[in-house]
């Protein structure tokens, strides 16, 4: 690994401030100098705050010569994504409409991180209306992977992780509904949490002020490894306005500190969702690393869920919340593909779900109930599910409508070509059961492109997915720097 400091893990840049064996305006110096260097070509960054975050370098390097208490993050620069509110400064979510969009507060994410100590030294790129697994906007372009610029950084926390595997950010705050903080993690090769719902706050994450907070959508954290994206979580953790008034979140411990007697479920395939050959491979692989290592690992599992009922009710409550704010054009729109489209292609599913009436949106909100409980029985036998976070690597850019876009798997048979939409199935077996998953690096494919792996764990047992997660880890190769960003 790639010893400059850019690559030190937060808690080291942290560490070694405090120490005075470095200085926050040091590395908040090397950060815009690795941007300069490398951002025009992976457009990750859509707004830097040079001056304000020198001048917050050199108040935290104060506060350390003054022997003041410092925050676990004192003087560390990190990123936010575009989508989360700072005062006065654009918060589009790539859409041409939002342009002129300045909030007047923070959102308590970012809050938390400042009062933390860190140093926010920029914004990072998004797709437009955080809807995609490639990061281009008509506001900002296109963010280009580290790896491969004519390849996909995966979104909607695109530009995050642009902005840690080349070096210019320690850690990230992302948001996941649709696998936004696991796919850009696994195709850069970096790592991220997607928590359980509801226990990190998502106000200041909107495009609507509303006390009710999306279905299904998480903010999480990004990082180049388990040890800094915990940090992060922790950091990022507890409720918020009204709730917080009187509820507290108090997380279980991890199930197990180590990989020493952890049970380990593995699913490398669903017939639902072609996976690559090389990602099954790398997952076989980290499977007998964790056995190595005292795990106890059962293979080839069946998930507890139909995983075609599982989905199709995950896709419902999904694309509800994609139709929220739609005005009446918008929804007429929709309505009328819903009513005349065909019902096997993914426009009119997608159509019908954004359309569908209340009643049936709580029957689907029941059936994702009774998927929760056949979840909870699995994880009485396993404490974390390693599987594929996608069915492939990053793969190359592509403008053509969503509907009508598909991804080559490559398999033993050849390669096997699915909808762009199937994709999503991998994040949805756990986020229509509102479970956290964690993503780590696992090594690369014979192009040498990153993946990731994904540990799926029980309600509220984020912890026992960070400990798992970097107790494999440990047993792996971890991050790895792109050449771009080396």
């Amino acid at each position: 690994m790639n010893d400059g400091p850019e690559y030190w893990s937060a808690r080291t840049a942290a560490g070694k401030i405090a120490a005075g064996e470095t200085t926050a305006r040091e590395l908040v110096e090397n950060s815009f100098a690795r941007m300069d260097r490398y951002d025009g070509e992976l457009n990750a960054v859509v707004l830097r705050f040079d001056e304000a975050a020198r001048s917050a370098a050199d108040a935290a390097d104060a506060a350390v010569a003054a022997g003041e208490t410092l925050g676990p993050l004192h003087g560390v620069p990190i990123s936010v994504k575009e989508a989360y509110d700072m005062v006065a400064t654009p918060s589009t979510w790539g859409r041409d409409a939002r342009r002129d969009h300045r909030p007047d507060t923070n959102s308590p994410v970012v809050d938390r991180l400042v009062e933390a100590g860190a140093i926010i030294t920029a914004k990072t790129n998004v797709p437009e209306h955080l809807a995609d697994w490639q990061s281009n906007n008509p506001v900002y372009g296109r963010a280009r992977n580290p790896w491969d610029t004519d390849r996909t950084p995966g979104g909607s926390s695109g530009g995050s992780a642009i902005a840690l595997a080349a070096g210019y950010s320690y850690l990230e705050a992302g948001s996941d509904i649709g696998g936004s903080l696991r796919n850009p993690a696994h195709y850069c090769g970096v790592a991220a949490l997607k928590p359980t719902f509801g226990i990190v706050p998502m106000a200041g994450h909107a495009l609507t002020d509303n006390l009710a907070e999306d279905d299904i959508a998480v903010c999480g954290p990004m990082a180049r490894s388990m040890d800094d994206v915990a940090l992060g979580f922790d950091t990022m953790l507890g409720l918020h306005g009204p709730a917080a008034t009187g509820l507290r979140v108090e997380l279980p411990a991890a199930r197990t500190p180590d990989l020493r007697g952890a049970r380990i479920a593995v699913c490398v395939e669903e017939s639902l969702c072609a996976v690559a050959d090389d990602i099954k491979a790398a997952i076989s692989a980290a499977a007998d690393a964790a056995a190595s290592a005292g795990a106890v690992v059962t293979r080839d599992i069946e998930l507890p869920v139909d995983s075609d009922h599982s989905h199709d009710v995950y896709i419902r409550l999904l694309r509800a919340v994609g139709a929220d704010g739609a005005d009446d054009e918008t929804f007429a729109a929709l309505r009328a593909v819903a009513e005349t489209g065909d019902p096997t292609d993914w426009r009119t599913r997608v159509a019908r779900a954004q359309t569908q009436s209340h009643a049936d949106w709580l029957r689907a909100d029941l059936e994702r109930s009774n998927l929760r409980r056949a979840w909870a029985g699995f994880f009485e036998h396993f404490d974390v599910l390693l599987c594929p976070v996608a069915p492939t690597t990053a793969w190359p850019h592509d403008d053509r409508d969503r509907f009508d876009r598909t991804i080559d798997v490559a398999t033993a048979g050849g390669s096997t070509t699915i909808g762009y939409y199937e994709q999503l199935f991998w994040a949805g077996i756990n986020n229509v059961a509102l479970l956290p998953a964690a993503v780590i690096p696992g090594g690369r494919d014979r192009a040498g492109l990153p993946l990731g792996l994904q540990l799926i764990g029980p309600y509220l047992e984020d912890r026992t997915c960070l400990a798992v997660g970097a107790a494999l880890e440990a047993e792996l190769e971890g991050f790895v720097p792109p050449p771009l960003g080396s």
